[in-house]
């Protein structure tokens, strides 16, 4: 029977353990990303994009002007699962749409992932990018927004939904327009999201209703 120096053996096996610890070290500190976080919004290691993740909230804006700051070069937001917002704002304007156009005059595409989810003001968000693409099996949601308007305060887009006049409805349309939409698809866009489903219901685009308005 062959003998076998199990101190040599061991000697070698612990050396070989040594250096396969330092090269994973060093392996980990140069691949794993570390994925810094500003509200909603996770850089990639090389900065050139980021996760979205939870929903717009009144910091979102400053957390996204933070994220350039320090990242100018970021190019694409990737979009995992953004079910809405949840703003203050007033007949002007509100921190979700100030949001989307900071966006598109960053110049910064977004993208919805694959198996990802996107509603109300999450798809305002992907609508957003310079340019927008959406992989596979997306869920894209609209529906008539609420929470009251001036004379009204338990009123909703989907009462005044066939008055396209009603002041309420401006806001909404200056910023399809601002993040590069034509009148006339801010317009069909917009209408089409608060007649689509009531504020309590939801309405998931067709792959064809999001080619039409969304994809760009």
């Amino acid at each position: 029977m062959r003998k076998i120096n199990l101190m040599k053996t061991s000697i070698l096996a612990v050396l070989f353990l040594a250096l396969s610890i330092i090269g994973c070290s060093d392996d980990e500190n140069t691949t794993i990303p570390t994925g810094e976080t500003f509200g909603t919004f996770t850089v990639s290691d090389d900065g050139l994009h980021a996760e979205v993740q939870g929903a717009i909230v009144d910091t979102s804006l400053q957390d996204f002007e933070k994220m350039i700051a320090q990242y100018p070069k970021l190019k694409t937001l990737n979009l995992i699962d953004v079910p809405g917002s949840d703003v203050s704002g007033d007949v002007q304007t509100d921190t979700a749409l100030d949001l989307g156009r900071a966006i598109y005059q960053k110049n910064i595409n977004t993208h919805l992932v694959d198996e990802g989810f996107v509603a109300s003001g999450g798809t305002d968000l992907l609508a957003s990018g310079k340019h927008v693409s959406v992989g596979s099996n997306p869920s894209i949601g609209v529906h008539a927004w609420d929470g009251g308007f001036e004379g009204n305060p338990n009123g909703s887009a989907w009462e005044i939904k066939n008055d396209e006049n009603h002041i309420e409805h401006q806001k909404y349309l200056r910023y399809y327009e601002d993040i590069g939409f034509s009148k006339q698809k801010a317009k069909d866009f917009y209408f089409f999201t608060i007649r689509a489903a009531k504020p309590s219901g939801i309405h998931n685009m067709t792959i064809v209703e999001i080619n039409q308005y969304l994809v760009r």
